[in-house]
């Protein structure tokens, strides 16, 4: 720190900074000292630690104050530390310095402030000297920040730009700093910039407040309409008017164009705004050939060939929020801005739109309840909208308008039905029988694709990103990946609302592909990075007319993907996707229909796997009770139920119940199937499996040796149901303590699965676990760790960090460690395994509380 504090801090938003600079300017060359971020602030320090210094550093503060700066929320802590150091304004250590329209309100609405809005420099000048209390003093203030002549901030150069400055232009930082870095480099191609996006991003707002922002560098700013050639050679007629090059008479469109060229190659500090420049080239007559100045344009044309290209996004979600509660004035409802937001995918335009409706109409949550009743209607609404002379639908139709190829209209009539992120474009080449004429032809082509999926992403109708599955799928490299707004998806989905073909593509399309096959890594991949895509498509297809087949097909789609979600871990929503499954169902086949049936059963699948026994044991018999009657009391669907309902009791501990079930299912498949079926020797498993939970261990080996038996010769040695069982006798003889033939089943168990399922399978995870459990009963404890982690990694790849099976191994190692006496770690993996059970199986679920208990435990241990 220095040992004498400077006289100000000078506080100030990004966007104000020429105003900040001036400022400094003006007091330093007076006599006083500055802190100002602008100078001092050096790039790869502390932010924070160079406020805090700079705060402690100074007598007073001066406020730079905007609309830009009272929004600031970073600006209001400044100031607010400021005030707090002299409440009553005794000392004026807080000055407030107004350099734009606003009327201060709240705290600040109390303080006398220094009004430089609206004096020309001389009186400004003298406003600030006098209002910090200085004297007069002659100064030599360098020239005004990039001109030949010094300009007061927030005068403008000879310019004609359309619109006032945007008060509640969200900032774009980045944006701005890369303009400035490419018109400094020096290259005649960075002279040249474009700022390209699809529609409603504020591309001509964005151009405008550089514009107003950097006007201090520039002597002319002239803004030309550049959609036509008819539209440039009026703005190139007016400026060569207004610099009297010619006279208002003259028409001639050679002359007009040469002379305005002219002008430019013979003058410097000017910059040109050319907006919705589209199809402008090198070769376009009108345009620069020779430009020695700045050049910006905006496109939605991402492929245009002239200069640096800028790309620009929707907002981030706090840009967002901040437009809104600035724009409507309305802060008291944060979570409701967010969901606004989010609804309208971060677009500006349709933020703007909606904020200005708010304005006079009502709250966010009104509005998101009017954009359901109403959808695309409410998005026509433009009164009160600032600078946007078109809604959202009409700037996305001016880019639909440019497709001109079938094949591209019928690939986007698709896209609209997926998310709005991810598309894969392989996905449509890899089954393109499904697709229509003449996109279906075309797509499989990789010449014609590419001229396809370029002409869609010409206009940004669709952005181009990197597909995750080239970053986590081996059998996938380099596949291209699209993504859509989701508004454009609703005006396209709109547009061809009377043409079921593309919804009944799609369907065909999900069918084939959607699919989920457990342990298979790639398959997993793709399930999961197609779930969102068959969602969105299924949320939508409700509101289309299907026949009862598709509708069905539909049903199809809802089980595989809570048949999926459920392996996954995935509780909650497999039980959406199920119970959607079920409504279909249930109108189109009936209540008492076996495929509703089926359904009933999965959903109770949930719940066992949840812990939630009687609502498991309600649906099984739901499932049971259609069965029974539609199929019969002997049917092999009517004893899957039994075994289903027997594993219910048996996961709750009530063994006799659970074995009469068996018993039950097991008359019925010796009956139907014959005592030498693998169903038969599935039954014979559990049976002997409630035999070793109740410590009957001679009586379980007698029934694992009856389904061995069956399923050695039927299926063979080297079948994964083989290896299961293999797997079970061993288990049984590592609880009578015979831990050499446990190990010796283990291991021929093992060899089978990695042989025939692979080394990274989820049950050959499985094993490892159990080799692990024998070490670690032998006071093995680096082989168990050792066996342990090679489980785990496989289940944190192939089912995640969040699945009840990870948790179980992340609880088994922390057993290890317990028994080891290393407490503290034991309850570091115990606490990993309660944070995913709390979120998948909740907190009430038997092996939740089983956790919950051994850290009770373990905390009482390290006491």
């Amino acid at each position: 720190m220095s040992e004498k504090k400077k006289d100000f801090f000078i506080s100030y938003n990004k966007a104000d900074e020429q105003w900040a600079t001036w400022i400094a300017a003006v007091l330093e060359k007076g006599g006083y000292t500055c802190y100002i971020e602008a100078w001092d602030f050096r790039p790869g320090g502390n932010f924070v630690l160079y406020m805090d210094n700079a705060l402690k550093e100074s007598e007073r503060f001066i406020a730079v104050m905007s609309q830009n700066y009272l929004n600031a929320v970073y600006c209001q802590s400044e100031w607010t530390a400021a005030f707090t150091k002299d409440p009553n304004g005794e000392k004026r250590l807080l000055i407030p310095v107004r350099v734009a329209d606003i009327k201060p309100d709240g705290l600040l609405a109390a303080i006398i402030y220094i009004d430089l809005f609206g004096a020309d420099e001389n009186e400004a000048e003298k406003r600030l000297i006098t209002g910090v209390d200085t004297k007069d003093v002659p100064r030599n203030r360098p020239s005004f920040p990039g001109t030949s002549r010094v300009r007061f901030p927030g005068s403008l150069p000879f310019n004609n730009l359309p619109y006032i400055r945007n008060g509640y232009f969200t900032e774009r930082d980045r944006v701005f700093e890369d303009i400035c870095a490419g018109f400094q480099s020096g290259s005649s191609i960075a002279l040249t910039q474009s700022i390209t996006g699809m529609g409603g991003l504020g591309k001509t707002q964005t151009a405008l407040e550089y514009a107003y922002r950097y006007a201090h560098k520039y002597d002319w700013i002239w803004w030309v309409q550049a959609e036509s050639e008819t539209t440039v050679l009026i703005a190139y007629k007016k400026f060569a008017e207004k610099m009297r090059l010619l006279d208002e008479t003259q028409y001639d469109r050679e002359l007009i164009i040469e002379t305005v060229l002219n002008w430019m190659d013979s003058h410097s500090k000017w910059l040109f705004i050319y907006d919705n420049a589209d199809t402008v080239s090198g070769d376009t007559p009108w345009w620069p050939k020779n430009n020695r100045e700045n050049i910006l344009i905006t496109t939605r044309n991402k492929h245009i060939l002239i200069g640096k290209n800028i790309n620009i996004d929707v907002f981030k979600e706090e840009e967002a929020v901040s437009f809104l509660e600035n724009r409507t004035e309305i802060r008291n409802d944060r979570e409701g801005a967010s969901r606004l937001s989010e609804r309208l995918g971060y677009l500006p335009l349709a933020l703007e739109q909606a904020a200005a409706y708010i304005k006079n109409n009502g709250t966010y949550r009104t509005y998101l309840s009017l954009l359901e009743t109403y959808k695309l209607k409410l998005l026509e609404e433009v009164d009160g909208v600032i600078d946007y002379t078109i809604p959202v639908t009409a700037t996305f139709d001016i880019s639909m308008e440019k497709i001109k190829q079938e094949a591209a209209w019928q690939l986007l009539y698709l896209c609209a039905y997926f998310n709005s992120e991810g598309i894969d474009a392989e996905l449509f080449s890899e089954n393109a029988e499904l697709l229509p004429p003449p996109l279906g032809e075309k797509i499989s082509d990789m010449l014609e694709s590419n001229k396809i999926w370029r002409e869609l992403t010409r206009y940004s109708l669709l952005q181009q990103s990197k597909s995750e599955d080239s970053k986590n799928q081996e059998d996938i490299q380099d596949r291209k990946s699209y993504s859509m707004h989701r508004l454009l998806q609703e005006i396209v989905r709109n547009k061809i609302k009377n043409e079921p073909q593309w919804s009944k593509c799609c369907l065909s399309l999900f069918y084939k592909v959607y699919d989920f096959e457990y342990g298979n890594i790639p398959a997993q991949n793709r399930f999961m990075k197609l779930t969102p895509h068959v969602k969105a498509f299924l949320d939508v297809a409700n509101t289309t007319g299907w026949t009862d087949g598709e509708k069905e097909t539909i049903a199809s789609l809802y089980h595989e993907g809570g048949w999926g979600h459920g392996h996954l871990g995935n509780y909650s929503q497999a039980l959406e996707w199920y119970q959607k499954a079920l409504v279909i169902e249930e109108k189109v086949l009936g209540k008492e229909h076996p495929a509703t049936a089926a359904t009933y059963n999965n959903i109770a699948w949930v719940y066992d796997g949840q812990g939630d026994y009687p609502k498991a044991l309600e649906w099984y018999q739901k499932a049971l009770a259609i069965k029974e009657k539609v199929l019969g009391k002997e049917h092999t669907a009517t004893a899957a139920t039994y075994n289903n309902i027997a594993g219910v009791y048996d996961g709750q501990g009530y063994y006799p119940k659970a074995l009469e079930w068996y018993q039950k299912a097991l008359e019925i498949k010796e009956k139907v199937l014959g005592k030498e079926h693998p169903a038969t020797a599935a039954t014979y498993n559990n049976i002997a499996l409630v035999y070793e939970k109740q410590g009957y261990y001679p009586k379980a080996l007698e029934w694992y040796q009856k389904a061995l038996a069956i399923k050695e010769k039927v299926l063979g040695k080297e079948h994964p149901d083989t290896a299961a069982t293999y797997n079970n006798i061993a288990c049984v003889y590592d609880e009578q303590g015979n831990y050499p033939k446990a190990l010796e089943l283990n291991q021929k168990a093992l060899a089978i699965y990695e042989k025939v399922l692979g080394k990274e399978h989820p049950d050959t995870a499985s094993i490892y676990n159990n080799i692990a459990v024998v070490h670690d009963e032998q006071g093995e404890y680096f082989k168990a760790l050792e066996w342990h982690k090679k489980a785990l990694a496989i289940r944190e790849k192939v089912l995640g960090t969040e699945h009840p099976d990870t948790a179980t191994t992340y609880n088994n190692i922390a057993g290890v460690y317990c028994n080891q006496g290393d407490y503290p770690k034991a309850l570091e993996w115990s606490n990993k395994a309660l944070l995913i059970l709390e979120k998948c199986l909740g907190s009430n679920h038997p092996y939740t509380k089983t956790i919950q208990e051994n850290i009770e435990f373990l905390n009482n241990l390290i006491k």
